[in-house]
């Protein structure tokens, strides 16, 4: 809109000069100067009506764009959205489709595979079923003739058996008819002694039953005595009689290699004689020590001994694989070097 505004400002106004004056007696020239002030007023008019029809406008156009602008996002936006669903649900349509027909083509081909199945199950079961009937035909008519067969063994060996101790069984069968004879005679008495003679008999047979048992007894206990007796003097021979504390040592064998995942693996070997102590224990002193070769002697010692057990244990070898198994435990031996605490 227009407007008006009003300016003021005092301005100093400098003079100065020379005045020649009429000698009066004598004349002469006087000079002078000063400063006068005056206070300048300005009065300014501006119109801006022009500059604000064109703004109004601009802002009618800038307000028309953002409408456009905003209207152009919305539906961007809008298109944006739907697209984007569209290209979402495409894909989901797609995806589930491919699973679809993944596992309907999986279905078909295990249904395949289960209906072959089956019908190979069902003739393996068929198979089966006819070699279970033909097993049992077989074994039927098979145990028929191995019953025959040994019907007709047990009555030629009962036959054999009776005719090897014929004299057996008539001596029993004498004596059945003399028992009967005795029981169904008069003689009773005869019956009673022969009652007491069998008894005092069978008592004589278990006496002389009870002693052999006790002296076969007696000979073992007499055995058992003899060899703890010499146990007991080895033992009064090699024992010292003195009550001295001492220091039993046993071997132990600490094994460091590297496994095959690069890492180092530990393992311990112990005898079970004196007691087994705890492997990481034993690990953990290991680390705390220091080790050194062992001397030639030593060394020398085990190499021996280790070269008799190597022989004793491949010594019936005969194929090429276990010479060379032997040969291979050998050379590693050779190029290792033991170390001790």
């Amino acid at each position: 809109m227009s407007y008006s505004r009003s300016f003021t400002k005092r301005i100093a106004v400098h003079y100065s000069g020379r005045v020649s004056y009429p000698a009066s007696q004598n004349g002469g020239t006087v000079s002078y100067s000063g400063t006068e002030y005056e206070d300048v007023t300005v009065n300014i008019k501006v119109d801006t009506d022009a500059f604000d029809s064109s703004v109004q406008n601009c802002n009618s156009s800038v307000n028309v764009l953002t409408g456009a602008v905003v209207a152009t996002e919305g539906a961007q936006v809008v298109s944006i959205r739907n697209n984007a669903l569209r290209v979402g649900q495409t894909i989901i349509d797609g995806f589930f489709k491919t699973v679809r027909s993944e596992i309907s083509q999986q279905i078909m081909e295990l249904t395949n595979k289960i209906n072959a199945t089956l019908l190979q199950l069902n003739e393996m079961v068929k198979r089966c079923n006819d070699k279970q009937h033909q097993m049992e035909v077989d074994y039927n008519r098979i145990s028929k003739r191995y019953l025959k067969i040994f019907d007709d063994l047990n009555n030629e060996l009962e036959n054999r058996v009776y005719e090897l101790d014929k004299p057996a069984f008539l001596f029993r069968e004498t004596c059945d008819e003399s028992s009967y004879r005795a029981i169904g005679s008069d003689l009773v008495g005869t019956v009673a002694v022969a009652g007491s003679e069998n008894s005092q008999l069978e008592a004589r047979i278990s006496a002389s039953i009870a002693k052999k048992r006790a002296l076969d007894t007696i000979r073992k206990a007499h055995t058992f005595l003899e060899k703890q007796k010499q146990t007991d003097h080895i033992l009064h021979d090699h024992i010292l009689h003195e009550n001295q504390e001492a220091v039993y040592y046993m071997p132990v064998c600490f094994v460091e290699k590297n496994d095959s995942r690069n890492q180092i693996d530990r393992e311990i070997y112990q005898s079970n004689v004196l007691g087994r102590v705890d492997d990481n224990e034993l690990i953990d002193s290991f680390r705390g020590e220091t080790w050194s070769s062992m001397s030639p002697q030593e060394a020398q010692q085990i190499k021996l001994y280790f070269n008799n057990e190597l022989s004793a244990h491949y010594t019936a070898a005969s194929n090429e694989h276990d010479d060379r198994v032997r040969a291979c435990i050998s050379r590693l031996f050779n190029i290792n070097t033991i170390q001790v605490v």
